[in-house]
This record gives structure tokens, sequence and C-alpha cells, in this order.
């Protein structure tokens, strides 16, 4: 009787194994930018009682056999679609997100976004009967949204989660994220890393059910190979592999856990405060992928059409490099030498010896100078044309300031230019003591309102350069909405423009800029 359930179990496991690798074969015939992402994982069939019929820890597919043939056997396209939705995940890196505190606000986030970019993609060719009620809903996220990004849907979804029952936030409530969650979702999010909060257990054998009905509810185990029964010995689900936790269901009810973009070149400012944590093999792994994906898709573009653009969109913001903004005011950084003890080159042993020698008169004095980076020249400009909010702007310098105050790394001494441009240049204010920037800001006035050329501002800052007002600057940045006249020929000096994120398409700058986003509740956070 054992060996009868065991074997069954195998083919159990064989059958659902095979079912997800002829899902491959068929993605790979269309989508042949997948290619890579589709193999990536093994296999892993578990009995884990998941709410869907996949899952996935970033390194394998998870899979409940029972599950997946009933799905297969419901509708050969929503299994293929099941394993396409859990592989886009994977590629925008949603398991590895820990940013996002509100559990079910993040896990839906993650399904609506995946989902858009599979509707774009597959058209007819892997129909759902429910695509035209998942289009519907994200029309109305649409509009309250602006745009499907990340931050922006779930900001949106964690308000819609944290209003009582009965109530709405923008007239959205309880119901609609019901009708989403049965929408959108598609794989069980419990084993991703965004979720490890110390509740999930590692999962142990049930006492076995001798029934041989019951398939899908015992918590058992992996499938193995073998040809002979009586060698397949039942073994623990592997420890990485997280139980659902006690309470979850299918919609992922919040919990108090924690948990947790425009070309590939582009570099989004990450918040300054805290220390980003190291990414796992896994995870750079998808990051890898995710470039390569993005790079064949942008070749393969012409045989999509119009049809790829929410995946082009997706890929692009997920792909997009992340900097923590002090590091990226780092880059203007000169070698300067500093009147003070370098240590690194201080020998205690000779100074120690001296003293013990001579009493009161070390051998070896240390050197009183030490060569350091620090931001000494730097010119910060303003848009201030019609297009951009005076709000912002304020925002974005004193962002900024308290960046280069708060850090040791930056010089008190400095010199720094901070222009107000739009057409042409309406102020010059020149800061030499960070200490004075306070006193700035108190009367600072925004100037301007006009239309928006950059090159005057670089002419001014090139005039400053040879009147020998700025001999050691290392760059200049522009905060600007980007619409606007840029220079023909690179400066002699580095040029970073950042934008804001909109969750739009931003313009292109020219090759010799640096294009970095900003956030928009970055600069509202500090205000």
């Amino acid at each position: 009787m054992e060996d009868q359930k065991i074997q069954r179990r195998l083919q159990e496991d064989r059958l659902a194994e095979d079912i997800l690798e002829e899902a491959r074969v068929q993605l790979m015939l269309k989508f042949r930018f997948l290619d890579l992402a589709l193999w990536k994982m093994d296999l892993l069939p578990a009995r884990a009682g998941f709410a869907y019929p996949l899952a996935t820890d970033g390194k394998r597919v998870i899979l409940e056999p029972a599950r997946v043939i009933a799905r297969f056997q419901e509708s050969g396209d929503e299994s293929i679609r099941d394993h396409l939705h859990l592989v886009m995940h994977c590629i925008f890196r949603h398991p590895f997100t820990k940013a996002y505190q509100n559990r079910e606000a993040w896990s839906l986030t993650a399904d609506i976004i995946v989902e858009n970019a599979v509707m774009d993609i597959c058209g007819a060719r892997f129909a759902s009967e429910e695509d035209k009620a998942r289009k519907e809903a994200i029309v109305d996220l649409r509009r309250v949204c602006g745009s499907l990004v990340p931050n922006k849907l779930y900001k949106l979804l964690a308000a819609i989660v944290g209003v009582p029952e009965g109530s709405q936030h923008l007239g959205f409530g309880r119901s609609h994220l019901n009708t989403w969650h049965a929408l959108f979702e598609r794989d069980d999010h419990t084993p991703w890393a965004a979720f490890e909060d110390g509740q999930a257990q590692q999962a142990a054998a049930a006492p076995e059910d001798d029934s041989d009905d019951d398939q899908s509810e015992e918590p058992e185990t992996e499938g193995l190979r073998t040809d002979n029964p009586a060698d397949a010995e039942e073994q623990p689900l592997p420890p990485d592999v997280k139980q659902p936790l006690e309470g979850s269901s299918a919609q992922g009810e919040d919990s108090d856990t924690a948990e947790e973009d425009e070309s590939a070149s582009d570099t989004a400012l990450a918040p300054d405060a805290g220390s980003s944590e190291e990414k796992s093999t896994e995870e750079l792994d998808w990051e890898e992928i995710a470039k390569q994906v993005q790079m064949d898709l942008e070749t393969f573009s012409a045989e999509f059409g119009d049809q790829a653009g929410e995946l082009m969109a997706a890929l692009a913001l997920a792909n997009r490099r992340r900097l923590r903004y002090g590091d990226f005011l780092r880059k203007f950084m000169i070698t300067t030498e500093d009147m003070k003890v370098n240590m690194d080159e201080f020998d205690y042993i000779y100074y120690t010896y001296g003293l013990d020698l001579y009493g009161n008169m070390p051998l070896v004095e240390p050197l009183e100078y030490q060569d350091t980076k620090q931001l000494r020249d730097l010119v910060i400009v303003i848009d201030t044309s019609e297009s951009v909010r005076e709000t912002l702007v304020r925002q974005f310098v004193e962002y900024t300031f308290d960046i280069l105050k708060s850090s040791e790394d930056f010089a008190s001494r400095v010199n720094i230019h901070v222009l107000q441009a739009d057409s042409r240049v309406q102020s010059d204010t020149l800061i030499t003591d960070l200490r004075d920037v306070d006193k700035m800001m108190e009367g600072f006035v925004v100037r301007g309102f006009g239309g928006t050329d950059f090159r005057p501002a670089f002419d001014h800052v090139e005039g400053l350069r040879k009147a020998g007002r700025l001999p050691d600057l290392k760059g200049l940045i522009y905060f600007t909405d980007g619409l606007g006249q840029f220079p023909e020929k690179a400066p002699a000096f580095d040029a970073a423009f950042v934008f804001l994120d909109t969750g739009e398409m931003l313009p292109p700058v020219p090759p010799w800029a640096i294009k970095v986003v900003l956030e928009e509740e970055e600069l509202e956070g500090r205000s």
C-alpha cells in the first residue's frame, strides 16, 4: 500500500513537471526573448499547502502537483499564463523587494504590474477569459494613479487596505480589493524573501493520511526520481521553502510583517538614509537576465509592434540602476590635502619607542596632512520654467543641502553656485559655507517661469570657469523636467540631469550627460 502511494505520487509529480515543461516550450516558441528566464529555475514538486498551483523563491519553481494538473485540465492556456506570470515576477525582482511594508498591498501591486505586462504581449496567443475584466480594472487604477509604477500603485493599495470595513478611499474599498485579488493573483507569494518575518516555520511532515483520495492537502514531500518505489523515502520539504503563514489566504490578507525605472542606463536616486542590503546571488542573476530580456525584446520589438509597450516600460523601470543620493553627490568630489594627522601612515611603534627612549619626544612625528576626497566646487541649476512646480524646486534644493551638511565627507567650506534658469539665467547665488544654507533658504525666491533652454546655464558656468571662479569644478546638477534645448557639445565637466519619477516616459538626454531619476515621495517626505 505504501509503495503504491509513493509510486502514485511520483507519477503525479512527473505529470505536473511535464505540464510545466510543455508550458515553457510554448512560451519559448512565442517569446524568444524569454529563453534564459524560462529555464533559469529548476522544478520542485512539493505538497506545501499553497493557495495556488505555483510559487517561487527566485531559485526554483515550487509546484503543487495536484493543483498543476487540475489547472491544466481546466485550461491549457491558463496553465501557461500561470507560469509566465511567475517568471515575470522574477524578471521584475518582485520576490526580492523589501522596501514596502504592507504585505497585502505589495503582493497585489506586484500581481497587477505583472498581469498588465503579460496581457500586453499575449494578446490572442494565450487568451484568458478574465482579461477583459482585468483591463477594465487597470483603467480604473490608472484613473487614480496616473500610471502603473510600483510606488504609486502600492501607495493607493496600501491606503485602501487601511480603510475600515465598509469605508472607501478615493472610491475604492475592500470589495474592490477582493475583486482585484481574484483577477490578478496566479501564484503563491509565501516563499518570497520580501515576506521573511520570522513567523514562517520550516515545513515538517504532518501525520500521514492513509486515504488514497487525499492528494492535495498532505504537507508532504519533494518528488523523488526513482524507478524502484521501495527506494523512495519520504523527505521533509526543504527548510528554505516557507510554509504558508497561519491565517493566510488566496487573497493575501494583510499582516503586520515587514516587507518591502526609463532606459536601462538611467540611475534612480534612492533615499540616502540607511544602508542598502547585500543582494542575493539569485537577485543578481535575475538582474542580468532582465537586462538580457530587455535587450532582446528591443531587438524583436518590430515583431510585436505596439503589443510589448507595457512590458518594455516595466522592464526599463525594473532595470534602472539605483544609487543613494549621497553616493551620487560624491561623484563630484576632488582629491585635496587637509592639514590633519594621516592615521593610515601613522606608526605607533616608532612613535612610542621615541617616547620611551627620550622621555617626552616621539622618534617619528606623524604626517600633518592627508589626501582626502571632498566636494569643493559644484553648480546646482534649478529649472524654473513654467512646467516645473515651485514647491518641488524648494524641496530639491533643501534635500541636496541636507545631504551635504549631514555627511562628514563633504567640506564645510565650499564654492557652490545655485543657479535659477528658464530660457536665461535668472539668478546666481554663491554658497561658501554650508552653515549659511539655512539663511539662504529663508529668503529663497523662485524666479523665472518662462520657457526652457539649458544652454544659457551652461554658457554661464563656462564663463565662471574661465574667470577662475570655479577652478575645481567636477560637475553640474540640473534639476528639470527635461523639456528644453540641450547644448550641442559636451562641456568640460560632468553634467547630470535630475528628473522626477512621474511614471511617464522621460525625455532622452545627450550621450555626454548623466540621467538620474528622483522619486517625488522622497522629496515630499523631507519637507
